[in-house]
């Protein structure tokens, strides 16, 4: 070999791989759209198996892309999961698990949420130049510490612009009497006025038998009647303390108008793209859609059209929701260079009924159990899908797992972004997963939460085929079922004496645990496994809770009204829609 041909080689090499490693970053980045459905099950849609109720914008969406059949929402409920998919990180991490039996955000007007010095998606892509919309649910906060400060809104969290619910869709915003509370605890009203009244009757009979003076007995008597009559106004008022529809930081819609709200995400949607288009600029755009959460409510079109009523209706109407997003783009200059992910914010509410009982609530198909269950399958396994025409393989099925948090990195790297390096960041780059040149999940670990409790870990070595789950707690079902009350509380779930190991490949439904000293190998496993997750608990550092039972309180003071003292408008800009 001649003087320098070695050089010459080194240098070849070097100038292939490295044109081979910035080759994706040298593209021109896309545009983003993320599709965050609510509550939508592993078995609610045609693509994932369902024979009755068709979901063809979907089903296309899939078959043109990268369906995911193993894809992980970080908790089963839907404020950490959405907190977790915005961050790339476990939500343990910064403060977004309760410390209580509440797990999600359920005021307003409250402390709760997620603090802004979180690096969310849409900061990340702000940081290169993009566009940023938010249209549809957040549920993530609004003010944080007094009354209009949106420390804690979208716009405070990267988002240029916003239009939606605030906090999320509750059963009490039907007006028809259905209540979330009463739907957890029946019995809750007849308990209160019980103990007010014995309360009451108490202090009129200290008063009587001269053991307090008359103040005595009515400054007891208001103590008593303080919390109930704070009780019984919030819980009877959520539709108009809750049922809050912003744009940007105004408040232009008290109540909420369920029926038409898919139409006006729709609408808010093109309109962001078509804005898009016409001034040539990058943008993430993030539809977090209404459905299929109850309170169950579609446009007049929908109504009675499927077999499986008001929740089949709100899947048609989400399935149409899809399409005309879809249709558009790719009617659009910018649908050539554009990703859109769809996914599902954690698996369908198996208990959900409305008042006369009958079942609202979807269907995780194979898996066990669903929303709010903590670790089993149906309530984090989501239907998921990436589409990338010309860049990503079309009609491919990736059965790797893989978690939501994935793609706050994945989307991260491929639009040029640095990747927050100041705090632990737990998704992993999964494109090279979806393009087909990996094909074993760039994940080997993943922590399954209930709450602040890690109740079971998934395991995915990087040899063989096997995905394996080992479950520390299950939930603690209704004797006979699948289902809790409503929801699963993680303080009531049932540890396990001996961890059970399932082979999730083969027994998708959690059906046959495996005795992990049955064999040395199922044995070595869970050693595995178990040192993994200890590891992964040594890596968290105590934060401040943000769900706290303090911060999730109703705040009077804090509390957004139109129309000041009715608490009562319409968006004037969708008033004559239905």
């Amino acid at each position: 070999m001649r003087p320098g041909t070695t050089r010459h080689v080194i240098l070849l090499f070097g100038l292939v791989f490295g044109h081979v490693s910035t080759a994706r970053a040298a593209d021109k980045p896309p545009n983003i759209i993320i599709m965050l459905a609510d509550d939508l099950g592993y078995g609610d849609l045609s693509g994932f198996g369902n024979t009755t109720l068709p979901t063809p914008h979907i089903d296309q969406l899939m078959r043109e892309g990268v369906k995911l059949t193993h894809h992980l929402a970080a908790a089963s409920v839907c404020t950490p999961s959405r907190a977790a998919l915005l961050t790339g990180r476990y939500p343990v991490r910064f403060g977004m698990v309760p410390s209580g039996l509440i797990r999600v955000n359920i005021f307003v007007a409250n402390r709760a949420g997620m603090l802004p010095n979180e690096t969310t998606l849409a900061e990340v892509a702000k940081s290169v130049g993009y566009k940023t919309a938010l249209v549809g649910k957040w549920h993530l906060g609004l003010s944080k510490d007094t009354f209009g400060d949106h420390l804690l809104h979208p716009m405070n969290q990267g988002f240029d612009q916003y239009y939606g619910h605030i906090l999320t869709n509750m059963k009490d915003f039907s007006g028809d009497g259905e209540r979330v509370l009463t739907s957890q605890r029946p019995a809750i009203y007849y308990v209160v006025g019980s103990l007010v009244t014995l309360g009451v009757l108490l202090f009129v009979w200290l008063y009587k038998q001269n053991y307090i003076g008359k103040v005595a007995m009515v400054i007891g008597i208001l103590i008593v009647l303080s919390p109930a009559v704070y009780f019984v106004f919030i819980f009877n008022m959520l539709r108009i303390l809750n049922g809050i529809v912003m744009k940007n930081h105004e408040v232009v819609e008290q109540p909420i108008r369920l029926e038409s709200l898919m139409k006006r995400y729709v609408q808010e949607g093109l309109e962001f793209m078509e804005a898009r288009e016409k001034d040539k600029e990058p943008f993430l755009l993030l539809l977090s859609w209404d459905h299929v959460h109850t309170a169950m409510r579609t446009s007049k079109e929908f109504k009675g059209r499927s077999k499986h009523g008001r929740y089949g209706d709100s899947v048609l109407e989400l399935d149409w929701g899809t399409g005309e997003i879809m249709s558009k783009l790719k009617n659009m200059d910018i649908g050539k260079n554009t990703l859109v992910y769809f996914t599902s914010d954690n698996g369908a509410h198996l208990e959900e009924s409305d008042i006369h009982g009958n079942s609202d609530g979807g269907s995780n198909g194979v898996l066990k159990g669903g929303k709010a269950h903590g670790a089993v399958d149906g309530g984090i396994r989501v239907p998921s899908s990436v589409w990338y025409p010309g860049k990503l393989p079309a009609n491919v099925v990736v059965d790797e797992p893989t978690m939501q948090m994935d793609m706050f990195t994945t989307i991260s790297n491929l639009i040029g972004a640095d990747v927050p390096r100041d705090r632990p960041i737990d998704g992993r780059d999964m494109y090279s997963l979806l393009e087909g040149k990996e094909h074993i999940s760039p994940q080997e670990f993943f922590f399954h939460y209930c709450g602040e409790i890690v109740q079971a870990v998934r395991y995915r070595p990087r040899s063989g085929s096997t995905i394996w789950k080992l479950v520390y707690e299950e939930p603690e079902y209704l004797p006979g079922t699948q289902k809790c009350r409503f929801v699963c509380n993680c303080r009531d779930a049932v540890k396990l004496p001996r961890p059970a190991l399932y082979d999730i490949t083969s027994d998708p439904g959690e059906n046959k645990p495996i005795d992990i000293t049955s064999y040395q190998k199922y044995k070595d496993l869970a050693e595995i496994m178990i040192k993994a997750t200890e590891k992964h608990k040594a890596s968290i550092v105590p934060v401040d809770c943000r769900l706290s039972l303090f911060k999730l309180l109703w705040r009077p003071h804090m509390q957004p009204c139109c129309n000041f003292p009715y608490c009562s408008c319409v968006d004037d800009k969708y008033q004559n829609i239905q």
